[in-house]
């Protein structure tokens, strides 16, 4: 049977034909064996059901938790009524809001208590996907992700400066723009066994500047430096959203620095200049 390219793709994705299973596939993606294809598929569909579930739950927070629960999240995330959130730190809160801070010292996360009342209301209607997304957020973990391989139209290769783990994560789009040895700072999820980075923090950085941010987190968890145990902070210590908070902090302001001095309010994502030191960029 075939389906209108402007009608919804089958899929479920929820955009349109035309820009799911019905668009060209690109050279990259033709060429992966039939399995693989099929997983990075998947991985979009998630992707995609991810950003509908987001809208959904900072609705409900909205209407739930109101304007004192957000304003309090934001000062503790920002350091303070005074500080602003920069674009850059958008994607990142976000994640850190619904998924990882508690919503009040006696609650569990937003996202929790949305799934848990979700559950309840719908049973064994429940879409499985939502369950199973949120669980996996709820789950995810935070990193400082160096890039080591680079999958045109499909993904990144990243090894985790803190915990020494390392992951295949799919994205199609090519929407973090990394090259071989950036660093981003996000949160790791697995469905499916299928691996995606979510939640990230607009500004990269180049290998040395994050290898320091790393250092300080494995001073602060007692970790000993010698070179055959320096990559490996307990993920009990780093599920403490507190430190996401402070990862933050470190991280704004040594890319705000490094940056600025390379002349840049904050990372090039897409110029192909990030490494260069600062100073020498054109």
């Amino acid at each position: 049977m075939s389906v209108d390219r402007n009608a919804p793709c089958p899929c479920g994705s929820g955009r349109k034909f035309k820009k799911c299973h019905g668009a060209a596939v690109p050279p990259e993606v033709a060429a992966l064996p039939a399995p693989e294809r099929e997983r990075l598929q998947r991985a979009v569909q998630l992707i995609e059901r991810d950003r509908r579930i987001h809208q959904e739950l900072l609705d409900w927070c909205d209407r739930k938790l109101g304007a004192e629960w957000a304003n309090a999240a934001l000062d503790q995330f920002a350091g303070g009524p005074d500080n602003e959130l920069s674009e850059y730190d958008e994607s990142f809160y976000a994640h850190w809001l619904l998924h990882h801070r508690p919503a009040s010292a006696t609650t569990a996360t937003p996202a929790v208590q949305w799934l848990e009342m979700q559950r309840a209301r719908h049973g064994a209607r429940m879409d499985a996907d939502v369950d199973a997304l949120l669980i996996a957020q709820h789950e995810s973990r935070i990193g400082l992700w160096r890039v080591t391989q680079v999958d045109v139209g499909v993904g990144y290769g990243l090894h985790d400066l803190l915990t020494g783990t390392t992951a295949f994560v799919y994205d199609d789009a090519g929407t973090l723009g990394e090259q071989p040895d950036d660093v981003c700072l996000g949160y790791v999820l697995t469905l499916d066994d299928i691996q995606l980075i979510l939640g990230t923090h607009l500004d990269l950085l180049p290998m040395d500047e994050a290898e320091q941010i790393a250092q300080q987190v494995r001073d602060m968890a007692g970790v000993a430096t010698d070179r055959a145990s320096a990559a490996r902070v307990p993920r009990e210590f780093l599920a403490d959203p507190l430190l996401h908070v402070t990862l933050r902090h470190a991280w704004h302001e040594r890319a705000s620095g490094y940056w600025n001095a390379a002349g840049h309010g904050g990372s090039p994502l897409h110029d192909g200049i990030l490494g260069e030191p600062p100073g020498e960029s054109t």
